[in-house]
């Protein structure tokens, strides 16, 4: 049979104004909107079944929201539950998903997702996959120690960073282009607090980049990026966005002369894994219980693997899984995306911000990073 590929992008910029998400704070609604941002949808068909991966150009979909997409798209077209992804990109200048004032955008966001899923269904056709990895500098790691030992949300330069840009792209069999994904961690905070204006920050206005000219999709799946940021990032102006998002457009340009034919693998499957990360003694003593259970998903597309967890996962948890198992997709923000940070046991000897919020204790990580293997093996 092989695989069948279609693709879809649709708008999903508020009409009234939203409150934005990402920065507790900011006290009114968005002001005006810098570039319109959207929802992309990536739809499978295999030998075994359907798949659908969405992107949107928010922080994160609400639990809510996901368990009515999920619903619908089983009802509807019949795509089964573990086998649709949805990820935000992690723009903090788009709206709040959790904020009842933005109710009416919310319910368009779910309109628009079912749509953008029939869209992409229509337009299946007959596709090879084609993959390559690069790499980006836009990306650099935030935890920056101070001469007193205290870490901040800055840069630092000799951190671990994760690189790597994992690019696919599906063709038809004229060698036309249906659609990519791409995958690549790095936070989108080129904007601070202070800004209100609507904006996709660079993963939306890279995406736009990457489909000028009636481009199809791309895309966009974040990954490990719990501890990178963006170069320079928190500004007050997008004369920065607009350079990184361009930088970050020509380092995925430059991938697409390396693109190989993967394997003609039909498979088309998906996956979930119910891990038991434990928890801070604070939240026991507080009577939450020692672990906090926390469900993982993964979709295969043919060769193709991509894993997730509904929070921020640590660039080194992302480089150490996909050492074992290269062209996988390791990404956070999915399906809600409110378990919050998982950091590295070395990230609890100094601190921190991703340490003093996570709700995990060290031993979290490894727990985590063992659980992906485990459903890269569920989906093989």
């Amino acid at each position: 049979m092989g695989i069948q590929v279609g693709t879809a992008v649709v708008d999903i910029t508020p009409r009234t104004p939203c409150f934005l998400a990402g920065y507790a704070g900011r006290d009114h609604a968005h002001e005006s909107v810098h570039d319109p941002i959207s929802l992309r949808a990536f739809y499978v068909s295999g030998s075994n079944g359907d798949a659908l991966v969405f992107s949107a150009d928010i922080l994160w979909f609400s639990d809510v929201m996901i368990e009515r997409l999920l619903s619908v798209l089983e009802r509807e077209m019949g795509v089964v539950s573990e086998n649709v992804f949805i990820v935000g990109t992690h723009t903090h200048s788009a709206p709040n998903a959790y904020n009842d004032a933005n109710k009416a955008w919310v319910q368009m966001v779910e309109a628009q997702a079912v749509a953008a899923a029939a869209l992409a269904k229509s337009r299946l056709q007959d596709a090879t996959l084609f993959g390559t990895t690069g790499e980006s500098k836009i990306g650099i790691n935030r935890r920056e120690q101070l001469p007193d030992g205290k870490i901040i949300l800055g840069e630092n330069p000799d951190g671990p960073v994760d690189r790597e840009v994992i690019l696919i792209e599906a063709r038809n069999e004229s060698g036309d282009m249906i659609g990519r994904l791409g995958n690549f961690a790095c936070h989108g905070t080129m904007l601070s607090q202070r800004n209100y204006q609507l904006s996709g920050d660079w993963p939306g206005l890279a995406a736009s980049k990457l489909e000028a000219d009636g481009k199809p999709p791309f895309v966009f799946l974040n990954g490990g990026c719990a501890n990178i940021a963006p170069r320079d990032d928190r500004q007050e102006s997008f004369e920065r966005v607009e350079a990184l998002s361009s930088e970050f457009s020509s380092d995925v340009n430059e991938m697409i002369a390396g693109l190989d034919a993967l394997s003609e693998d039909d498979t088309v499957a998906g996956a979930v894994l119910d891990v038991y990360l434990p928890r801070k003694l604070r939240d026991i003593e507080e009577g939450m219980g020692k672990v906090c259970q926390v469900r993982i998903q993964g979709v295969r597309i043919g060769p193709l693997k991509i894993i997730g967890f509904p929070g921020e996962v640590f660039a080194q948890t992302a480089m150490a899984v996909k050492d074992e198992n290269p062209m996988t997709m390791v990404c956070s923000y999915i399906a809600g995306s409110r378990a919050g940070y998982v950091p590295v046991a070395e990230a609890y000897e100094t601190g921190g911000y991703e340490v003093r919020v996570s709700p995990y204790a060290e031993e979290a990580e490894a727990i985590l990073r063992q659980g992906f293997f485990q459903l890269l093996e569920k989906l093989k």
